[in-house]
């Protein structure tokens, strides 16, 4: 589920883009105090401490408070580039990472991109609307998925991904073996209406890239890199394809950690950036809410992101995470106005130790 990433079983190629007119970067954050922030400043030196000396195998953490830049350190340590390991490496800010199931925020992204251009109607399209050619499978609950429903991993199709990816029975990994993944999800069977029931699911994340094809006439990374990336001066990026060209929507995106600080700001920002109005605030609301349900302990999902109601500071608050596996995370706290980027290198380990370091670590040197 949120620690677990697919063995990619077929033969793949890094896809690098480059904008041929970047727009510039935005200018130098603006940085501030541990003191100003209200952040423990001897409690975030101990991490970095322990980081350095072994404890953890954290790559990069960054804080943003008030859109102030308060701390950013990037680390050594044994990492992978989906999917395989490279063994210790040194990373720096100009280090792309994996960013795993942080892939699938981005993608949700899009969509919103997508509705506010007009060239998605609504969330509530149904989904074989976008994808004609497989109306046969339009059957029973099936014809009535939405948008929404992949959005919010609640589309009822059968799915299996709370097994290993080592597993034949796992779907994400039959779904990258097959030839048409797009027509492997939509023949799986219904098991639940949709919208009643959270079943993390690669498939519905693909479909939610192939909706972007269908409906603007650009892949995934075209469109991402046009109307989101460039915007935000994100300039260089790689996402995964498969040996067909086919992009690995799911979790095949590599990044820049400071560039995925802007991800984050976008959205804590209302989904402006530099003074444009970048995604509408009502996307930005629906996107980050807690919407369903998962069959995780005090965690809930909204559209393609995690939600949680952690206690920092003596207050409960909500926090939203795009968090990816292995450690991958850009957590939003608007409540606080506060934002953390993640990498790290804790791949299949299901006792999640990022995460960890998240809520007893970071969070706890948060004043207030």
């Amino acid at each position: 589920m949120r620690t677990i990433v697919t063995l990619l079983l077929v033969i793949v190629c890094c896809s690098c883009r480059k904008n041929d007119h970047p727009m510039p970067e935005k200018p130098g954050q603006e940085t501030g105090s541990f003191e100003d922030a209200h952040i423990d400043k001897a409690k975030i030196l101990q991490l970095e401490e322990d980081i350095n000396g072994g404890k953890y195998n954290i790559h990069s953490l960054i804080i943003l408070r008030k859109n102030k830049l308060i701390y950013e350190h990037y680390f050594a340590g044994d990492d992978a580039v989906f999917p395989n390991p490279v063994g210790k490496i040194p990373h720096t800010r100009d280090s792309l990472h994996d960013c795993r199931s942080v892939t699938k925020s981005i993608v949700s992204t899009c969509i919103g991109l997508a509705i506010s251009q007009g060239k998605i109607k609504s969330l509530d399209d149904k989904i074989f609307d976008y994808f004609p050619a497989y109306k046969q499978f339009a059957t029973g609950d099936k014809a009535n998925i939405t948008i929404r429903h992949l959005l919010t991993q609640s589309s009822g199709l059968d799915w299996n991904e709370r097994v290993s990816y080592a597993d034949p029975a796992n779907s994400e990994r039959q779904m990258l073996e097959t030839q048409d993944p797009t027509g492997f999800v939509l023949q799986r069977n219904s098991i639940a209406k949709p919208g009643a029931v959270f079943n993390y699911s690669g498939g519905n994340t693909h479909l939610l890239g192939q909706i972007i094809e269908h409906s603007t006439g650009m892949n995934i990374k075209e469109f991402a890199n046009r109307y989101l990336f460039q915007p935000l001066g994100i300039s260089t990026f790689f996402w995964t394809t498969r040996a067909d060209g086919i992009a690995w929507v799911p979790s095949g995106l590599r990044m820049r950690p400071i560039d995925m600080v802007k991800i984050g700001q976008l959205y804590l920002q209302q989904g402006q950036w530099q003074g444009l109005q970048l995604l509408p605030t009502s996307w930005i609301t629906a996107a980050t809410q807690w919407t369903i349900n998962t069959d995780e302990t005090g965690l809930g999902y909204g559209f393609q992101f995690w939600c949680s109601k952690p206690q920092i500071a003596g207050q409960q608050v909500n926090m939203t995470q795009a968090e990816g596996n292995g450690g991958q995370m850009i957590c939003m706290i608007p409540a606080m106005d506060l934002e953390i980027v993640m990498t790290a290198g804790y791949y299949n380990d299901e006792t999640d130790p990022a995460n960890e370091v998240l809520v007893n670590k970071v969070l706890t040197a948060i004043n207030n």
